[in-house]
Parts: C-alpha cells; structure tokens; sequence
C-alpha cells in the first residue's frame, strides 16, 4: 500500500489545501507477488525458490489430506453399507424362523384337534383346532407394511 501527500498553499484567503492519493494492491495466492518475491530474494538470496518450494509442498500435503478423506468417508459409507446388510438378512431370517414355527405349531395343534377328534372329545378337538384356524385368518387378512 502505497500513500503519497501533497501539500499546496493558497495564499488569497490563507487555507491549506491537501492531496491524497492512495493505491492499494491485493494479491491472494499460495505464493506472494513477484515482486514481494523479488524483495525477498534481493535481501535474502535463495528465499524465493524456497518459498515457492514450501507452498508446493504445503499443496501437495494438503491434497494427500483430502484424499485420505476421501478414502475414508468411502470406507465408512462402506461399513454401513454391510451393517444395513447384516440387518436385512437378520430380520429375514428371523422372519424365516418364526413363520416355520407358527407352522409347526399349526400342524401340531391340527394333528392334535384329529386325534382328538377320533377319540370322542369332539369339544377339546374344535377348540384346538381354532388356533391354527385363528393363525391362518390373521396370516392372510392383516396388511402388512
């Protein structure tokens, strides 16, 4: 930043008048302006080639960075990924195990309602014969999710 004043009289009626002039000079980037790195280098010979050097390395560190976490967002998504798969195949297999129960229970209580039946209880027989009756209804009139 640059500020240079002028100062110039005015004699007829005794004010002083004042110039401002003021430049302003922005630069962003990895590396200072050429010639900030001009300044470096005449007061400190080989400064710039090192100052260039350390903003590729800072450069190329930072993108190392960015790959590993890239990498490692991707692993986590991963994880969860196989997690979610896990799940599905416990309640699917879960859901398997129960079904073949309520089966088993079915059949044993329809067994059970016949044999009963042929021994002359027909009452203990009808009502045993309810409960797989009962399951097979709720099995096909419940809406499922």
């Amino acid at each position: 930043m640059a500020k240079n004043t002028t100062l110039r009289n005015k004699p007829a009626n005794n004010r002083v008048m004042a110039t401002t002039h003021q430049t302003v000079t922005h630069y962003e980037g990895a590396i200072p302006h050429p010639d900030i790195l001009r300044g470096f280098e005449s007061q400190v010979p080989g400064s710039a080639a090192r100052l260039i050097k350390l903003a590729e390395d800072e450069s190329a560190h930072r993108r190392k960075l960015e790959l590993m976490t890239i990498d490692a967002n991707i692993s986590a998504q991963q994880q969860q990924l196989d997690l979610g798969s896990q799940q599905t195949k416990s309640v699917f297999r879960s859901d398997l195990i129960g079904q073949i129960s309520g089966l088993i229970v079915c059949l044993l209580a329809i067994v059970a309602a016949v044999f009963l039946g042929l021994e002359g209880h027909d009452g203990l027989a009808a009502i045993i014969a309810a409960i797989p009756t009962a399951a097979i209804i709720k099995a096909l009139t419940v809406n499922k999710k």
